[in-house]
């Protein structure tokens, strides 16, 4: 298992169309926001990272809507996903569309979404499997160097532990794509319903829909009361 924390320099790519097939990968987590924005609610919705910046969650009550990446089109903002210009508890759902992935520390991506959310506010997150056609190619030494084969990939069980840890609540987890994702991979309605059915895991993209949820502890208060004595009225009581 890698390491989630590195120093190496990570190139991020500022748009879906610098990606192998991204606009086919845009369009199916597109889908997916589709259908799961009418159960957004609240006020304000950031969108971390410049692919974030290029999806639609028009279909969400949410009607302030922001971009937010050291650099892209469709932004807002500036400003680095590892420390994001936004107040505590301000947000009602934040969109990280494979932000972990192009990221050389992702467990403080997510620590900055969380701490940025309301309580039971959404968390969607979408990457690269690694255990997948595309995690092939991120083993070979001359197609690393090379998007999307050198996005950082983590399973999305590896993911969904790191929400746990967060005190969120996975709501959906999707996947799709079971292709090499190169120049020359092709689809097929039923490659991908043959996919679906039995070979899930595998799948080359993931989208995960979480909700953090915060449960008030009320404190027990200890009912305090005077010691019962031992002796009855009218009996005697032996001195100390």
């Amino acid at each position: 298992m890698q390491v989630a924390r590195t120093e190496q320099q990570i190139e991020i790519p500022t748009s879906w169309s610098a990606l192998p097939m991204g606009d086919w990968v845009a369009a199916e987590i597109q889908e997916r926001l589709d259908n799961w924005c009418p159960n957004l609610f609240g006020y304000h919705l950031l969108k971390i990272g410049a692919l974030s910046a290029e999806l639609s969650c028009k279909r969400s009550s949410i009607r302030h809507q922001i971009g937010v990446a050291p650099g892209g089109r469709l932004l807002d903002m500036y400003g680095d996903p590892l420390d994001l210009p936004v107040r505590t508890g301000s947000v009602d759902a934040c969109l990280l569309a494979h932000c972990l992935d192009f990221s050389a520390d992702p467990h403080q991506v997510l620590r900055e979404a969380e701490r940025v959310l309301t309580d039971d506010g959404w968390l969607i997150i979408s990457g690269y499997n690694p255990l997948s056609l595309v995690g092939i190619g991120h083993c070979v030494p001359f197609l690393r160097r090379r998007m999307p084969w050198s996005a950082r990939m983590f399973t999305p069980g590896r993911v969904t532990d790191w929400l746990h840890l967060l005190g969120c609540e996975v709501m959906f987890d999707e996947r799709f794509g079971y292709s090499f994702m190169g120049k020359q991979s092709w689809h097929s309605w039923w490659q991908e319903s043959i996919g679906r059915d039995y070979c899930r895991v595998f799948a080359s993209v993931y989208v995960i829909a979480a909700r953090k949820r915060r449960f008030p502890l009320i404190p027990v208060r200890r009912r305090w009361q005077l010691p019962k004595s031992l002796a009855t009225p009218g009996m005697a009581r032996q001195g100390w």
